[in-house]
């Protein structure tokens, strides 16, 4: 399931107006849980966070340090078998 793709979304029956395509955290990680087991899911949430936190380590050089503005990062994460 692609979560983002909008366009591609709205045109499915289930479709919600509310919401879009977009789950909160909280709601995919239960999702994951009645899947895939507590365990698994807290496996694959620790990954990610471990993804992420060594992502913007490798760029921590280059990463503007100015008090007048910020950069935003965002990470697309697919999760598989």
């Amino acid at each position: 399931m692609h979560l983002t793709n909008v366009a591609i979304q709205k045109t499915a029956d289930n479709y919600d107006e509310k919401l879009g395509g977009k789950w909160e955290l909280r709601s995919l990680k239960l999702f994951l849980m009645a899947k895939f087991g507590g365990q698994a899911v807290n496996e694959a949430f620790t990954q990610i966070q471990d993804l992420i936190i060594r992502s913007l380590q490798s760029v921590s050089k280059i990463i503007i340090n100015d008090k007048h503005c910020f950069e935003l990062y965002g990470f697309d994460i697919l999760l598989d078998d």
